[in-house]
């Protein structure tokens, strides 16, 4: 059976980490999750079975074991669910044939569930490297587009933080209290229309506080220092060796 390793933690955790995230913004979109448990399982078999054939592997003690998630004390049974548990209660659900409604929400529930934890062990392999945690390839807001677009992508996807590249070539950030700040300075309908429509360099030229420096960080800085920076700014930027180039992004919630 193949063993887990760091190149192999990051990259399923990656994709736990995003089929999670889908799953928060679709209260019924537990497939991805399961898909990603599938994939993972396989690879820890060596060949293909449905996902109660994997039970043994994902719950070993070398792969969802290493989180102290799986197993806690009794006191606070009543507050988690063993994983093998957790895993039989998704691997039952997920053959049922009824998958909408209040059914497909509670499955994505015990999915989310099932996923954290899988992550937190998985995390234990990582170098303690800002470039292990980060999220890669993140979304980007540009200065061309109106705030209504920007908005809109924030609300879609859950994002607190977007960074936008300044037009001197420096890296900024645009949060989702700045943009809340900016649209609801006037509640009047008409002038909010109007600053849904304005482009995020005219709004910042109007409002100085919308768009604030990034800090930085190289990939291969420890995570302890990434956890001091983050106290006053609660997002962090992780740039190439060229200073440019924009690697990943880091928050508070990437480190949990």
């Amino acid at each position: 059976m193949p063993k887990i390793d760091r190149k192999s933690a990051i990259f399923f955790a990656n994709q736990l980490r995003s089929a999670r995230l889908a799953a928060l913004a679709d209260a019924e979109a537990f497939d991805e999750i399961i898909h990603a448990v599938e994939r993972l399982g396989s690879y820890l078999n060596g060949k293909l079975r449905d996902l109660g054939g994997y039970r043994t592997a994902v719950t070993s003690s070398d792969v969802a074991g290493v989180s102290g998630l799986t197993d806690l004390p009794d006191p606070f049974r009543t507050l988690f669910t063993p994983f093998a548990g957790l895993y039989d209660l998704v691997t039952q659900a997920r053959n049922d044939a009824l998958h909408q409604g209040a059914f497909a929400r509670h499955l994505t529930k015990h999915a989310i569930e099932l996923a954290i934890v899988l992550e937190d062990a998985l995390s234990t392999y990582f170098d303690p490297v800002v470039s292990d945690f980060m999220v890669r390839d993140p979304v980007c807001a540009e200065l061309w587009q109106p705030l209504g677009f920007i908005r809109q992508r924030m609300l879609a996807n859950s994002y607190s933080y977007l960074p936008a590249r300044g037009d001197d070539e420096a890296w900024l950030i645009v949060s989702d209290a700045a943009v809340a700040r900016f649209l609801r300075l006037d509640r009047n309908g008409g002038t909010r229309k109007m600053r849904l429509a304005v482009t995020l360099r005219d709004a910042s030229q109007r409002d100085s506080d919308l768009l604030e420096r990034a800090q930085t960080l190289p990939p291969g800085a420890e995570v302890r220092e990434a956890l001091e920076r983050l106290s006053p700014k609660g997002v962090l930027l992780v740039i190439g060796p060229d200073g440019g180039a924009l690697l990943g992004i880091l928050t508070a919630f990437d480190l949990l």
